[in-house]
């Protein structure tokens, strides 16, 4: 194959480069296209939006799916390893301070101040997606077996196919002891496109177009261990120190027990559902030269409308302190008071289960792509894309009953709670990212690949929370494909990704703030913490006519 450039095409596509190259990536991806299954995606780095990858065009752009004649399909397996590890460091100066001059004063339990992860480490110890049936599940890793295949009627320009695939996958639990169960013992949030009806058209001999109906599986479970060191807990055990250990007689009991600062009161557990989440994707293709073609692919955007169910289990430090005031007078009076507020004040029920829900947006997202065979053994991919991320501005949860914790939210920060619906603020920005491809071919059967994607995060300072500590990160592909003389084709896909997040001084609004109303959700306030993501990822796919 040769291939005859003219000084203008040359030029026009290397201002066309350097454009994509050089835009400006303020904000990026957060997981989106890491746990698709394409080997051929994952080796270029994600940039086949005019290279459609085989029948995984249906995501990438399905205007490649009328590339594919006959009958074939496709057999995926993917696996991998998503760790997070959190540093603890020390304490802020202003919590230190505070800390210090109360254990002067020699009048608080040794214990009190206890911070089990104050200069520690937590380690994430293995992954745990929501799966359907099954729920939260645990696994050792991320590992998954998926599929397609297509159809086009020989001498038709039209090509039908579907395919399984997993467009979001992210989870991992922890041990019961590890310091970071305070901002979730387990996580997980999934989405399993399992029906995609699609179709590719080729409309001239240089222009394809394609879409394609997706019906998804979206799963979101959440497992924590609450505590809450806010300060206020200080004031109460100098209270009760007065009240219930002095000669000062209580306006209201509050001697039925004792919380220390750093004490665990209660675990929740919410498991979350949508079985058919809807989307839509749109794509074109166009080749007006033999060794060039342009992309575009659209993602609509996807209503996950989830339920299922919570547990809520209070710890005994938390029911001993509140038995006793209960049936205080005082105690009753203030939450008749309250109640005209449209509050509520805490009943200290030991167990509580119910209904949950939750309603997001998987945002949409479009790409620009250009696939140039600037030799014949090789081949450059550019990607420019955008993610509208800015569809979620928090993570909804509503209860069909209230929740003790959820009730003191509701008071000091009604901005996000009611005593049975809470906002985890995320303020995610909406992303744009490029990414780069190249195709060395070594002969007719044997091809190698790299991919290059910087990802700059789409999480804004004041946003960053160790719940999910996706920062700046780089992804990196590295991969071959093999097409032995017998027919079928083998692609392998190794990707790395990995980013460091660093929440200094109270920078978290969900993790270290020192703000004395952050109450939901911060177990960990003035504590300095710098947060490390790795994924690794393995992706293998075989294609064949059949």
């Amino acid at each position: 194959m040769s291939l005859i450039f003219k000084s203008s095409n040359i030029a026009a596509l290397c201002c066309m480069l350097l454009c994509l190259l050089t835009a400006n990536n303020a904000s990026a991806v957060l997981t989106d296209n890491l746990t698709i299954g394409n080997a051929k995606a994952v080796a270029l780095g994600h940039a086949v939006t005019a290279d459609p990858p085989g029948i995984d065009a249906i995501h990438y752009n399905p205007a490649g799916l009328a590339k594919l004649k006959g009958r074939q399909s496709q057999y995926k397996f993917i696996t991998g390893d998503f760790s997070i590890e959190l540093e603890f460091g020390g304490y802020m100066e202003e919590r230190q301070s505070l800390i210090d001059r109360k254990q002067a004063t020699g009048t608080f339990p040794e214990d009190f101040f206890n911070d089990e992860a104050k200069n520690t480490t937590s380690k994430t110890e293995g992954a745990t997606l929501m799966l359907p049936f099954s729920g939260m599940t645990d696994l050792p890793a991320l590992v998954g077996v998926t599929g397609g295949a297509s159809y086009s009627p020989p001498g038709s320009d039209v090509t039908f196919a579907t395919a399984v695939y997993t467009p979001l996958a992210v989870g991992f639990n922890r041990s019961d002891n590890d310091p970071g169960r305070f901002i979730g013992s387990r996580l997980s949030l999934v989405r399993i496109t399992y029906l995609s009806p699609s179709i590719g058209y080729q409309l001239t001999d240089t222009l394809s177009l394609g879409a394609s109906i997706n019906v998804t599986y979206a799963g979101v479970g959440l497992d924590l261990n609450f505590r809450g060191p806010n300060a206020g807990l200080i004031t109460l055990e100098e209270a009760q120190q007065a009240w219930c250990d002095g000669d000062l007689e209580a306006p209201v009991d509050i001697c039925g027990g004792r919380i220390g600062l750093f004490d665990e009161l209660g675990e929740l557990s919410v498991a979350v559902e949508d079985p058919a989440s809807l989307g839509m994707n749109l794509g074109l293709l166009w080749e007006p030269y033999p060794w060039l073609s342009l992309g575009f692919v659209y993602q609509s955007e996807s209503e996950m409308n989830m339920d299922g169910e919570f547990t809520w289990r209070s710890a005994d430090v938390w029911v001993d302190f509140l038995e006793p005031l209960l049936d205080d007078p005082i105690y009753q009076g203030a939450g008749n008071l309250v109640n005209l507020f449209g509050w509520s004040l805490p009943e200290g029920k030991p167990n509580l289960e119910g209904d949950a829900k939750m309603e997001m947006k998987m945002p949409e997202h479009y790409a620009f792509g250009m696939s140039l065979q600037i030799f014949p053994s090789l081949k450059l991919n550019v990607d420019y894309k955008f993610t509208a991320w800015s569809a979620w501005p928090a993570l909804p949860l509503e209860f069909s009953v209230p929740i003790d914790v959820l009730r003191l939210a509701a008071i000091a920060q009604p901005e996000i709670a009611t005593s049975n619906t809470v906002k985890f603020p995320f303020g995610l920005e909406d992303s744009w990212n490029i990414a780069v491809g190249i195709e060395y071919q070594v002969n007719d059967a044997l091809a190698l690949r790299f991919g290059y994607e910087p990802r700059a995060t789409s999480v804004p300072a004041e946003s960053v929370t160790p719940l999910l500590p996706v920062g700046d990160g780089t992804f990196y592909g590295l991969g071959f494909e093999y097409a032995p003389y017998n027919g079928g084709v083998w692609d392998v896909g190794i990707g790395y990704f990995e980013s460091t997040v660093e929440m200094l001084d109270g920078a978290s609004r969900l993790g270290n703030s020192i703000d004395p109303l952050a109450f939901i959700y911060n177990p960990y306030p003035g504590t300095d913490i710098t947060a490390n993501l790795n994924m690794l990822l393995l992706e293998v796919s075989y294609q064949k006519q059949f």
